[in-house]
């Protein structure tokens, strides 16, 4: 077991002192200077790094699903309540935290993943924890790698960079990507639609939110990031209930639509001929 504590000015004391406050650690960890290992390997940010990167674990305590961002990049395309990055870079990680719900406002901190005795890499797990004043990020623990991990069925695992989940066997690691089962409608211009398995999970954490307010804040933030097919879109309307709720999430996903000369058929999904109306007039007023 390595004891995690941010190298420099600090390695000089005893692996005693670390063991003795996990919290003080992890303070140590956000506010000291980054270090610099002269050990052959790849280069971060112009930093030369150990051969073998770090693995960060982080989980939501109440639930609260969230995205992950690691180094500027987005790590998950849905949101989730327990993330795991493997392949890390062990310096100057600058993550931040958004949450789903659109109104929980982010965390951003900059940490450095190894152990300062001997500058392996680790595995370091952190905890969001929500309080009076909003959310925070917890250490929780440091271990040693664990090239055979078996993660629990409610933990997303991916590579650092990577938006797609790493799927385990007792034999083998792959890597699951949808894209090669579904390839949706050719484009002349513009980013793709999300791939079927990815769907599937956005349209599943939407539903998962039992108030509508909060269903549509979901949703909002889930297509600002994506790009979906008409038909994708008319499946996230019917997840609604009310016409109100249809129509603020038709609007908002117009800019988001791939094939915008097919959404005239989102019209389908509403119960009156008023909001059918009211997509057609808003659709009329976007530039083409």
């Amino acid at each position: 077991m390595h004891h995690c504590l941010f190298p420099g000015i600090f390695t000089s004391l005893s692996k005693s002192i670390f063991m003795r406050s996990a919290f003080w650690i992890f303070i140590l960890f956000l506010s000291a200077p980054v270090a610099v290992l002269a050990q052959d390997g790849y280069v971060y940010n112009g930093r030369p790094q150990r051969e073998e990167p770090s693995t960060l674990s982080i989980f939501s305590e109440n639930g609260a699903p969230f995205f992950l961002v690691l180094n500027g990049v987005n790590q998950n395309n849905v949101p989730q309540t327990k993330i795991r990055v493997e392949g890390l870079p062990q310096y100057g990680n600058d993550i931040e935290i958004l949450f789903a719900d659109n109104r929980t406002p982010g965390i951003r901190k900059t940490v450095n993943i190894a152990d300062p005795v001997d500058g392996k890499a680790v595995n370091m797990t952190l905890k969001i924890v929500m309080g009076r004043e909003g959310a925070r990020l917890r250490f929780v623990k440091c271990s040693e790698i664990d090239h055979n991990y078996r993660p629990p069925h409610d933990e997303y695992v991916m590579s650092y960079g990577r938006p797609q989940q790493v799927t385990r066997t007792t034999t083998t690691i792959t890597t699951t990507n949808n894209n090669d089962s579904y390839q949706p409608p050719a484009q002349p211009a513009g980013p793709p639609a999300v791939d079927r398995g990815t769907f599937a999970e956005m349209k599943k954490s939407i539903a998962a939110v039992n108030f509508d307010d909060t269903r549509i804040s979901t949703a909002k933030t889930i297509i600002k990031n994506n790009y979906f097919t008409t038909d994708q879109v008319m499946e996230l309307c019917r997840l609604f209930s009310f016409d109100d709720s249809k129509l603020d999430v038709a609007k908002y996903a117009y800019s988001h639509t791939v094939d915008a000369n097919n959404y005239f058929k989102v019209a389908n999904v509403f119960s009156f001929d008023a909001n059918k109306q009211a997509l057609n007039d808003y659709i009329s007023s976007q530039p083409h």
